[in-house]
């Protein structure tokens, strides 16, 4: 080294390999350096993509999902429909000729019926009637004599109606049984319902 120093040439040329070898350090290690940025790059890209790609999946499945539920409640609306309508008709059609049977001549031997099935329901020795207003004021003395003779049964009748549309309603102590159109119709519709759900889901089937 020391024969170097005193030689400008030789010196200028050792400082110059020098320089070109730490150059070709320099750029080995930015080549490193970008190598594994660029690979960072990469693999950050590509797990964006995987989480884009998942994310979209995510967010397809959910649409699938909501429009299936959507389908399902609109089937069931549709089902119910279908269901409900023809037992609409025929419950307003039977509550139709129920309520012009209240305005009919013969609508006493339809109390009578009633009271008779409220006796044997009660299982009561006298039973106390209150029917609607037209047919509160069938229940004569009269009326409920022969009534009470043909059931071995005591019937009476309250102050005031009941305020149902048409039928009766029979108590006996704290024994209550409703025969009052209103209620029976209402027990007919359940009933009917439950017959015509079971023949459309045969049908589905």
């Amino acid at each position: 080294m020391a024969a170097i120093l005193g030689d400008p040439e030789a010196l200028v040329a050792e400082v110059g390999r020098r320089a070109q070898h730490r150059a070709v350090e320099i750029a080995e290690d930015a080549r490193r350096r970008a190598a594994a940025i660029l690979e960072g790059a990469r693999e950050e890209a590509d797990l964006i993509r995987k989480r884009s790609v998942a994310e979209t999946e995510h967010q397809v499945t959910a649409l699938i999902r909501r429009n299936a539920a959507r389908a399902e409640l609109e089937a069931k609306r549709r089902f119910i429909a279908l269901r409900e309508a023809p037992i609409k008709r025929v419950w307003d059609a039977a509550e139709q000729r129920l309520r012009e049977v209240v305005r009919q001549l013969g609508y006493v031997d339809v109390l009578r019926a009633c009271a008779l099935c409220a006796a044997r329901e009660l299982g009561a020795r006298e039973v106390v009637l209150a029917a609607d207003p037209a047919g509160h004021e069938l229940l004569t003395p009269e009326t409920l004599e022969r009534w009470s003779q043909d059931a071995a049964v005591r019937f009476l009748r309250t102050p005031e109606p009941a305020s149902a549309w048409g039928g009766l309603i029979a108590t006996s102590g704290r024994s209550r049984f409703d025969a009052t159109f209103p209620t029976q119709l209402a027990a007919a519709h359940q009933s009917l319902r439950e017959q015509v759900f079971e023949i459309l889901s045969k049908g589905k089937g």
